[in-house]
């Protein structure tokens, strides 16, 4: 799979979760998930910084 390929997956998975998100979950749900949602981001943009960081 391609990296642009993987880039448009994500996005189509992405829009799925926020329509469920959307109409299927009690907002103290939401609000839970949106937590775990920046935790999952943040660890994310760690990993990012390291993978540039190791191919310098």
């Amino acid at each position: 799979m391609k990296f642009e390929d993987a880039g448009r997956a994500l996005d189509h998975e992405l829009e799925k979760l926020r329509k469920f998100l959307d109409h299927e979950i009690r907002p103290e749900t939401r609000q839970e998930m949106a937590e775990f949602l920046r935790r999952a981001s943040d660890r994310l943009t760690k990993l990012a910084a390291r993978l540039e960081k190791a191919k310098r």
